[in-house]
């Protein structure tokens, strides 16, 4: 091939396409991002045909208290009526009934001013605050120790002691009761416990109340009730007949509990048990509650989580198993799996236990509140990007698989990342830090460059300053630190549902930083055939900006392309175009001696709608690079 033949090939006019788009690709190198992603896309989210789109905004619907440290949805069930859903708001130190959002309702004041977990069971509301557990039964909220469960520690007892131990104590409360069989002669009782606190002791006698002063008297030091009058023995031979009710505080008990900041429901039919953890004094350790009573913590249900050096993070559910996420430790398991499992303890009677199994070590949980489910895949946040946990299906063995590759390198850099929360929200699921939501788009699995394993198309979206979520079916709410409650505006159908609380939202999609497969030459973009079409909307339009290595960009065209229509009609905007097809927007601008080229296509109107189907760009390639 002679110089002619060269120099007529390096001349012909080539087409760059870029079409059948993807998410976003922060990871790359702009230059190496594929040319389905892009390096820079922010507010945009794929559409039904997987094309990206703007983002709905959000709008405020009440400012209350701040920081909003919790939103809920509370189901609260009175015996013999219908369930009630609430909507309800931990703000500040107060909370709030918020189902009528123009009625805010406070329901309780002076509360701990931090971030809260809650969930709904038995009917009633429960809350942690990380200083207080409150339950709310729709008509009031009291710390749950004025509620908890009082357990029978002790039955069949004689009256100097012995007897069956029966329930365990109660971290959540200080009241005890003994169950005694008399003997007709024994005027001293001797209690499981000695001393007892201040609080009156309440007795029955078969059957019969007694007062404390007036028929017996009580040695709180020893744990002795003194009769003035023997009990009788029971009518019903065998029976227990004198029952002891008294109180004994044991220090630290009801904060054990009341500490806890991360929370679970799990076990027997699904969710019997209540699993709490997140205590900064016991921080590799969980509690669980009694079957089906919240307000009953054992004493001795208990389970240290692997090495005392690393915190329990969360908790996630797969399968028949409870994960426990844990803190990373490159040396000992950061997942545990817990079963449910019954235990016989001879005859007809079983026990509950819940035996613990070792996974995978290595990738821990960095925020408490970044823990959820994607489809069929419980999802965590760690150091160094979004996990799934897995299982092999030949071996059953738990590993974990990094799922956010395409904004890792965005989102690991964040300074705050503990503090990250997370949903799923529409098959999709949302991290937040720092007034950014990076989106894991759970409708497009893709698979990594680097070794082919399964991860998520992503994008990511700007000014949403969430700090707690709360999905509801197609609605998404967030709460703020500034004390507002957020709604995204997918309720609204015409165009003014594109605005961040009247803020225009700033959407682009940018293409790689292309050097048309060859870095060494300069190129020409021609100014005849190059265009981008867009997605027709009844308020659109876009500006069309060019990015080389020799600037930060410069705009081509700005272009409105409104369709017609009475529905979302606006003078100030009147067009005449019907056309409600995809609409393609040519722009001409001559670019020389370039080595990597990027289109850029911008909407930041407010209450415009945006979307991007194709680019193409026509060049000339002209000299080789020379020093």
């Amino acid at each position: 091939m002679n110089a002619v033949q060269m120099e007529s090939q390096s001349n012909r006019e080539q087409t760059a396409r870029y079409t059948a788009f993807c998410g976003v690709d922060m990871s790359s190198d702009p230059t190496k991002v594929q040319s389905a992603r892009s390096p820079y896309a922010p507010n945009l989210i794929s559409d039904s045909g997987g094309f990206p789109e703007k983002r709905v905004g959000w709008r405020t619907l009440l400012t209350i208290d701040a920081p909003i440290n919790g939103l809920f949805l509370a189901s609260i069930q009175k015996e013999g009526e219908p369930p009630k859903r609430l909507h309800l708001a931990h703000g500040g130190t107060k909370l709030y009934d918020i189902t009528d959002v123009l009625h805010p309702k406070v329901l309780k004041e002076d509360i701990h001013n931090a971030r809260s977990i809650g969930f709904s069971t038995c009917g009633k509301f429960w809350l942690l605050t990380g200083r207080e557990y409150l339950v709310y039964d729709g008509e009031s909220v009291k710390h749950v120790s004025e509620i908890a469960t009082r357990p029978v520690t002790s039955i069949g007892r004689d009256p100097l002691g012995g007897g069956q131990v029966y329930d365990d104590v109660n971290l959540l409360s200080k009241y005890r009761e003994n169950r005694f069989l008399a003997d007709g002669s024994a005027k001293k009782y001797q209690l499981d416990t000695t001393d007892l606190d201040a609080d009156a002791v309440e007795i029955t006698v078969n059957g019969q109340s007694l007062a404390e002063g007036s028929g017996f008297t009580v040695d709180r030091k020893s744990g002795i009730v003194s009769f003035t009058t023997a009990p009788a023995q029971p009518q019903v031979a065998g029976e227990d007949n004198v029952f002891i009710r008294f109180s004994k505080t044991v220090a630290g008990a009801y904060e054990k509990i009341a500490h806890c900041t991360i929370a679970a429901l799990y076990g027997s039919g699904g969710d019997g048990f209540v699993f709490l953890s997140g205590n900064p004094q016991y921080p590799a350790q969980d509690f669980h509650s009694a079957l089906r009573d919240p307000s009953y913590f054992p004493d001795n249900g208990y389970s240290l989580i692997g090495s005392e050096a690393t915190a329990v993070m969360g908790y996630a559910r797969t399968g028949e198993y409870l994960l426990i996420l844990k803190e990373s430790d490159e040396e000992n398991s950061t997942i545990f799996l817990r079963r449910c499992q019954m235990d016989s303890i001879g005859g007809t009677q079983s026990k509950t236990t819940f035996p613990l199994q070792a996974g995978a070590a290595g990738a821990g949980m960095i925020a408490p509140r970044a823990v959820g489910h994607m489809a069929d895949e419980p999802l965590f946040l760690s150091q160094s990007g979004v996990y799934a946990v897995t299982s092999n299906q030949i071996t059953a063995e738990r590993t974990v698989e990094n799922r956010s590759y395409f904004v890792d390198a965005s989102l690991c850099a964040q300074k705050n990342l503990s503090s990250a929360v997370c949903t799923e929200w529409n098959g999709r699921f949302l991290i937040a830090v720092e007034g950014i939501v990076y989106v894991l788009d759970g409708r497009q699995a893709a698979v990594r460059p680097t070794d082919g394993q399964k991860v998520y198309e992503c994008f990511y979206w700007t000014n949403i300053p969430a700090v707690c979520f709360l999905p509801q079916g197609e609605e998404l709410f967030f709460g703020t630190q500034d004390g507002r409650i957020c709604k995204f505006n997918t309720d609204i159908l015409s165009m003014d549902r594109f605005n961040d609380d009247g803020a225009p939202i700033v959407a682009s999609w940018s293409t790689k930083a292309d050097d048309d497969g060859d870095f060494m030459t300069y190129k020409t973009l021609l100014r005849r055939g190059c265009g981008v079409m867009i997605k027709p909307y009844t308020r659109s339009g876009c500006t069309i900006r060019l990015r080389t290595e020799e600037d930060f960009g410069k705009d081509v065209r700005s272009v409105k392309t409104d369709i017609f229509s009475f529905d979302d009609f606006d003078f100030s905007r009147l067009v005449f175009a019907v056309n409600d097809g995809p609409q393609v927007i040519p722009f001409s601008a001559r670019v020389r001696r370039y080595v990597t080229i990027q289109v850029i296509v911008e909407n930041n109107a407010v209450n415009e709608g945006f979307g991007v189907f194709g680019i193409i760009r026509r060049y000339r390639k002209s000299k080789v690079l020379r020093r």
